[in-house]
């Protein structure tokens, strides 16, 4: 048997610096997996542009376009919550 203790955070960090205004504003889904799941079909089928171009983002980030493809992020948020 190990000879630590294991040692638990249960504090949550939250970061509360605004994002800049260039990328849009949009509220979670606010869905389970199961609801989503559910719609997946219907969400995938209207949104398929907003996701191509997503897809396209990271695709070209190589692995690292997690604050550069935000803004696509949020537009296909913003259209899965408006299904």
């Amino acid at each position: 048997m190990a000879a630590r203790q294991p040692r638990f955070n249960q504090s949550v960090l939250v970061d509360t610096t605004p994002l800049p205004d260039s990328i849009p504003k949009v509220e979670e889904v606010g869905a389970s997996s199961a609801p989503l799941m559910s719609a997946s079909f219907f969400i995938g089928a209207k949104c398929k542009d907003y996701n191509d171009d997503y897809m396209m983002c990271k695709t070209e980030a190589h692995g690292r376009g997690e604050f550069e493809c935000m803004k696509e992020g949020r537009r296909v948020t913003r259209c899965a919550a408006s299904v």
